[in-house]
C-alpha cells in the first residue's frame, strides 16, 4: 500500500491529500468503511464499500455491501469484485496457473 493513515477521525483532508499526491480522481477511488466517521468519505468516492458487519449508516452510504464481515474477508471480496469489473481477474488467475472454470 502506498498510503496508510491510522487513528484519524477527520478523513476528508486525508482523502484530498491522497488524491492530490496520486493524481487519481474521486470517481477513480474506492473506499471501504464501516463506521460513522467513514460515511463522509464514502459519499465522496466513486465506489464505496461497507462490510457486512458495518454500522447501518455506513451500509446506507455504500454502493456495495460485502457478504463477508470486516476481518473475515470483506476487503478481499471487494478487491476481487473490482478486479473482475476491470476485466483483470482471469489474467491474475492465469498468472497463478488457476483455471477460471475451477472457481466457484
Amino acid at each position: 500500500m502506498t498510503y496508510v493513515y491510522q487513528g484519524h477521525i477527520e478523513k476528508i483532508p486525508i482523502l484530498e491529500e491522497i488524491l492530490a499526491r496520486s493524481g487519481f480522481s474521486r470517481e477513480q477511488t474506492a473506499y471501504i468503511g464501516d463506521d460513522l466517521t467513514d460515511v463522509t468519505i464514502m459519499r465522496r468516492v466513486g465506489f464505496a464499500v461497507a462490510p457486512a458487519n458495518a454500522r447501518p449508516e455506513a451500509k446506507a452510504a455504500a454502493h456495495y455491501v460485502t457478504s463477508a464481515s470486516g476481518g473475515d474477508g470483506a476487503v478481499r471480496e471487494a478487491v476481487e469484485l473490482i478486479l473482475k469489473a476491470q476485466g483483470l481477474w482471469v489474467e491474475i488467475l492465469r498468472h497463478y496457473e488457476i483455471s477460471y472454470t475451477t472457481q466457484s
